[in-house]
């Protein structure tokens, strides 16, 4: 029975040691995370510029083709200037729809902002899973890279004092 124990635990402590190395392996993406948050920011930043200059431009454009229309009107009456007026009150109803479907970046902005909150939700459950999991090689190490994560942690206020109290007793301090 002493032999089945005694194997029972050795699975146990290689399966420890599978989990703590695949848990390091994820630990070093984090880096990937901070990219990935970046590049999305600059994304919805990148929108919005170019959503402004696009409104701006149709804004102009549509002010243009009200004039034109205004001093079609004053021509005689004749077909060119009833194909004008047609044409230009046609390109003025695009203008208009452009301008409403517009309304997408702000849509778009929303969504990227909801799939960098759930990186970063990932990002601070898998910080968590490391600390737990003390992956840390040395002592001094292990208590610098734990205050730094736990200062991450607490700057980002979504995690409790208590798990961060947690956190601190299981690692002694």
């Amino acid at each position: 029975m002493e032999t089945n124990l005694m194997k029972e635990i050795k699975k146990l402590l290689d399966l420890i040691e599978s989990f703590k190395s695949e848990i390091s392996k994820i630990s070093q993406q984090k880096e990937g995370f901070k990219t990935v948050s970046r590049h999305i920011d600059t994304a919805i930043s990148e929108s919005e510029e170019a959503t402004k200059k696009i409104i701006d431009l149709i804004g102009s454009s549509m002010e243009a083709v009200q004039e034109a229309l205004s001093l079609i009107r004053e021509l005689p009456e004749g077909e060119k200037k009833e194909k004008a007026e047609k044409l230009l009150s046609s390109t003025l109803e695009s203008l208009m729809n452009a301008l409403t479907l517009l309304e997408f970046q702000d849509i778009m902005a929303q969504r990227l902002l909801k799939i960098k909150g759930f990186l970063s939700d990932v990002e601070k459950s898998i910080l968590r899973i490391v600390i737990l999991a003390g992956i840390e090689e040395s002592e001094n190490e292990r208590r610098e890279d734990l205050q730094k994560k736990l200062e991450e942690l607490e700057w980002k206020k979504e995690i409790s004092q208590d798990e961060v109290d947690q956190i601190m007793k299981q690692f002694g301090m």
